[in-house]
């Protein structure tokens, strides 16, 4: 799975978020059950403040601390107009940045779906960056892009994982 380099222009999301951490795998499991949430009472919401039938999601990683492994976890939308969001709903950007998009293994079944972005996961941070001579990630927040290729009931489901990298320093 090797990713294409892109300059990224950055995101201007809206979304809700919630705080979760590394220890005892605990956003292993509380990622996924935030998903499971939000497709059934928030996502609707969302898109009817944003006016639009549907549009491509993303799980952005932001406000991680190193040191304990803590981080925050945003589902939204892209949202570059100040509308009026529903309640608990919050506003998150991105700035420019180089990035190493990774797409996934296709995947038929829900599982296998999640199985495949753990697995995209565990790849990038402990065999691609490790062991990259050109590439180290940047202090910026990584991002999940869920489009129409990840549908549910579509046969090989795929999504992108973006990567914020700089040069390796010497």
């Amino acid at each position: 799975m090797d990713p294409i380099i892109i300059n990224h222009p950055g995101l201007n999301l809206a979304g809700y978020s919630i705080a979760t951490q590394m220890e005892n795998g605990d956003n292993l499991r509380q990622i996924p059950e935030f998903w499971g949430e939000y497709a059934a009472t928030l996502r609707q919401p969302l898109l009817a403040a944003l006016g639009r039938a549907d549009a491509a999601e993303y799980g952005l990683i932001h406000d991680f601390d190193p040191g304990s492994g803590r981080f925050g976890y945003m589902i939204g939308m892209e949202c570059a107009q100040p509308l009026p969001l529903p309640p608990g709903c919050a506003r998150l950007s991105t700035p420019p940045a180089k990035c190493a998009v990774f797409t996934t293994q296709p995947a038929g079944s829900d599982a296998e779906f999640g199985q495949a972005i753990q697995a995209a996961w565990r790849y990038i941070m402990q065999d691609w960056l490790p062991a990259s001579k050109q590439w180290e990630q940047a202090p910026l927040g990584s991002f999940e892009r869920y489009d129409g290729r990840c549908a549910p009931g579509l046969p090989q489901r795929q999504m992108d994982i973006y990567i914020p990298v700089q040069p390796r320093r010497r």
